[in-house]
């Protein structure tokens, strides 16, 4: 019998296709379970996929940014500011966010945070001593420098200040917006502690200051051109607690959401007057008389020093 080489050639090559394909196959199969195997968890991805990232840059003479629609991260050319650029602007969207859901948006564009090199570039840029967080201008927020920031801690509720101190900004430059610019700084400024949970802070610095302060009780015009100037620490820093407790007895009669009406109100271009007989019921200077600390900062002073369960430490 005569046998046809051409078909049995066609038949030895289909049967090495298919083993070829089903050798290809369990190759595959096998390499992706060793791709499965070691596959990074969603849940370590999910942080930085969720910011939102648009630009994500880096110079070893400039420095570097990263940025997403709403904040635009600016940090030094430094080794450590590159390692430890993403937690600092998952605090700065997490400060952001949690400012947008309680006052409104910090600013109708894009914020820009501009991280220092060293507390002497800070202070170059600022004119600010290292113990006061950052400085607001416009649409850009200047900030201590993140690595030191992050290092200190509010014993308290064991956050660090960099957390803290974003927030507490951020909150200011919302409630400018909010108010156009008129809300009154005190006012400002215990409000964004109380969004930003300072008060611990606040407390053990008023605790720490006033005992070379006995019978520091600024009127509220004096008060707020200590903010404003914050030159001396010690004033300064208990003039931030001053406003707390201001903004806490303001509270025991009207909610935070009134509070934030007045604001909304003098951004619409209503006078403190105006703006504070329609939302609280009494013009500015009445308020300010029922809500100003007349000798309770002493009394809460002589409590705490006595009270040895006070915590100590801080910013």
């Amino acid at each position: 019998m005569r046998i046809n080489t051409a078909a049995v050639s066609a038949a030895l090559l289909a049967l090495a296709l298919v083993a070829a394909m089903t050798g290809c196959g369990k190759k595959a199969e096998k390499d992706q379970d060793s791709a499965e195997k070691f596959r990074v968890p969603d849940s370590l991805l999910t942080p930085i996929e969720g910011y939102g990232i648009t630009i994500d840059e880096y110079h070893p003479v400039n420095g570097g940014v990263m940025a997403n629609r709403d904040i635009e991260l600016h940090y030094p050319p430094s080794s450590i500011a590159r390692f430890i650029v993403t937690t600092n602007f998952g605090v700065a969207f997490n400060a952001r966010k949690k400012v947008e859901q309680e006052i409104g948006r910090p600013f109708p564009g894009r914020i820009v945070i501009i991280g220092a090199k060293d507390l002497d570039e800070y202070r170059f840029l600022t004119r600010k001593e290292w113990w006061y967080y950052g400085v607001t201008q416009g649409d850009t927020l200047y900030f201590a420098p993140f690595d030191v920031m992050m290092k200190r801690f509010d014993v308290t509720s064991q956050r660090p200040i960099s957390e803290i101190g974003l927030t507490q900004k951020i909150a200011q430059m919302a409630l400018r917006n909010m108010s156009g610019d008129k809300m009154p700084l005190w006012m400002r400024e215990a409000v964004a502690s109380w969004i930003a949970g300072e008060k611990s802070i606040l407390e053990v610095q008023a605790i720490e200051w006033g005992r070379e302060l006995v019978g520091f009780n600024p009127a509220v015009d004096e008060l707020e051109g200590i903010l404003r100037e914050a030159s001396d620490r010690g004033e300064t820093r208990v003039s931030f607690f001053i406003s707390y407790r201001m903004l806490e007895n303001l509270l025991e009669s009207h909610p935070m959401s009134e509070i934030m009406a007045f604001a909304g109100r003098l951004g619409e271009g209503a006078g403190l007057d105006e703006a504070s007989k329609e939302i609280f019921g009494v013009d500015y200077g009445t308020l300010i008389g029922t809500v100003r600390m007349k000798g309770e900062f002493m009394d809460y002073l002589g409590d705490a020093l006595r009270d040895n369960s006070v915590p100590r430490g801080g910013n």
